[in-house]
């Protein structure tokens, strides 16, 4: 299985292609795909995605993929990870803590595969925030580095709530208490005094003895459960993504160990994804 790394925390390039000659791989970072011209498919771990002009997909480490070219297509990608958020040279922002903080959306959007904007005015805002980022990174001004930096963060952002929105869409069970307690315990993972189940009863007013039952009841699965798989997929994509050693993040994710974390994270990722064309 090919893995392609990129030695710097954050690249762009513009290519026009009439047919893709990569064959299947995977990243260790994330990439933006922005469709500027051209139709075909992308295959994404086995799903077949057919895009257009202006479709904007969202790639997070290691899922596998590749294109299948139609018509001749015109690609921006938006490569990056965890480094590239560290205060820049300009010593004018550090983002780190807010980029750690959007792992867990950013590693689980392959369980949304598709064009990941529905919201006109976002998608409008999102192109011209890449072609911004894209004209920056090439002409490589004075304080570049710094506006493709805002650029990003206001282009995450606005990733951020649409996936939200999404959330919310998808988790719809007739009580949208439940929708809301998803979604705050996601956005709440590393406080563990939020997480209390004396905290969500205040939070979400119920009972403090009914509160596992009564998420078990809406979502199927216990709370402990829930929680552990999600501090889970953020340790997996943080191990990817980021500079800190796996003890830094099992002591911030509240695991025992570096060696608990790791037994933890191989029950809910026992092998890596297969990577073919699906096709």
């Amino acid at each position: 299985m090919q893995v392609e790394h990129s030695a710097q925390p954050f690249f762009v390039s513009r290519e026009s292609l009439q047919e893709w000659t990569k064959r299947p791989h995977q990243h260790n970072f994330f990439e933006l795909v922005y469709i500027e011209e051209g139709t075909g498919e992308q295959c994404i771990n086995h799903t077949v995605i057919p895009y257009q002009r202006d479709n904007i997909f969202l790639l997070p480490p290691l899922d596998c993929h590749t294109f299948m070219i139609s018509q001749p297509t015109t690609f921006i990608f938006i490569r990056f990870n965890g480094l590239f958020f560290k205060k820049d040279s300009m010593q004018m922002m550090d983002y780190t803590e807010w980029f750690q903080n959007l792992h867990y959306i950013l590693s689980s959007y392959n369980r949304q595969p598709g064009d990941i904007i529905h919201n006109t005015a976002d998608k409008n805002m999102l192109v011209t925030l890449i072609k911004g980022i894209y004209g920056e990174y090439i002409d490589k001004r004075e304080q570049s580095d710094s506006i493709i930096r805002a650029h990003m963060f206001a282009l995450l952002n606005i990733l951020r709530r649409n996936f939200e929105q999404t959330f919310k869409s998808e988790h719809q069970s007739g009580d949208k208490q439940v929708s809301d307690m998803l979604q705050y315990i996601q956005f709440n993972l590393f406080d563990n005094e939020k997480l209390r189940i004396e905290s969500l009863a205040g939070q979400f007013n119920l009972s403090v003895t009914y509160v596992s039952e009564y998420f078990r009841k809406k979502t199927g699965e216990s709370l402990k459960e829930y929680i552990l798989k999600s501090r889970v997929n953020v340790a997996q994509s943080r191990l990817q993504n980021s500079d800190q050693s796996a003890k830094e993040i099992a002591y911030e994710l509240g695991f025992t160990d570096a060696s608990h974390m790791a037994k933890v994270i191989k029950k809910y990722y026992p092998t890596e994804p297969a990577c073919s064309t699906g096709v």
